[in-house]
């Protein structure tokens, strides 16, 4: 089964515990934060991975566990329970972001904004083309601006010599996930 397919299937599951589908429109808002929730807990541990010990990321910020970066420094080792603590926050931080920012968006693409968000910081996300395009209600146009973002530290990781090509596979990802919900 692909990524994309058990990222949806992790929401299918939420929703349909609660009694709804995946394609529904106008979730409870508790409903649908549980759905992306769940798909990101499929989804970005695959693509941060998890490290106990502290270690530069790409960009050369100081991160551990599942891509947590707050108050990281050198040295630093973490616990299973911590990293896990620590998903789960950084997670719900995105997906409040998200819920507020754009909660016209379709729920597939708020999945993929959630983990652009955790990736990337609330901040940069913020002040995005992909969220004005969200919000003037053209996800075709945000989903494909998740390719703009391709640059770690200044450098194009669609040059393969850059060392950083699993940041492009991530934003197809999202973008394709983003793409899924539109349709």
């Amino acid at each position: 089964m692909t990524l994309i397919k058990r990222i949806i299937a992790a929401a299918t599951l939420s929703l349909a515990a609660a009694g709804y589908t995946v394609n529904e429109t106008g979730l409870p808002a508790p409903v649908e934060r549980a759905a992306i929730t769940a798909a990101l807990m499929v989804m970005t541990p695959e693509q941060e991975g998890t490290k106990f010990k502290a270690y530069p990321d790409t960009g050369g910020v100081w991160t551990i566990c599942t891509g947590h970066t707050g108050g990281v420094q050198r040295g630093d080792v973490a616990t299973p329970e911590l990293c896990a603590a620590y998903l789960q926050d950084d997670l719900a931080f995105a997906v409040d972001f998200v819920m507020k920012t754009v909660p016209q968006a379709p729920l597939l693409c708020k999945i993929s904004l959630a983990d652009m968000v955790y990736n990337v910081g609330r901040a940069a996300v913020a002040k995005s083309t992909m969220v004005r395009l969200f919000q003037a209600g053209d996800p075709v146009g945000a989903a494909n601006a998740f390719m703009k973002w391709v640059y770690v530290a200044g450098q194009n990781c669609l040059i393969k010599a850059s060392n950083c090509y699993g940041i492009v596979l991530r934003r197809m990802l999202q973008r394709d996930l983003c793409l899924e919900g539109t349709t």
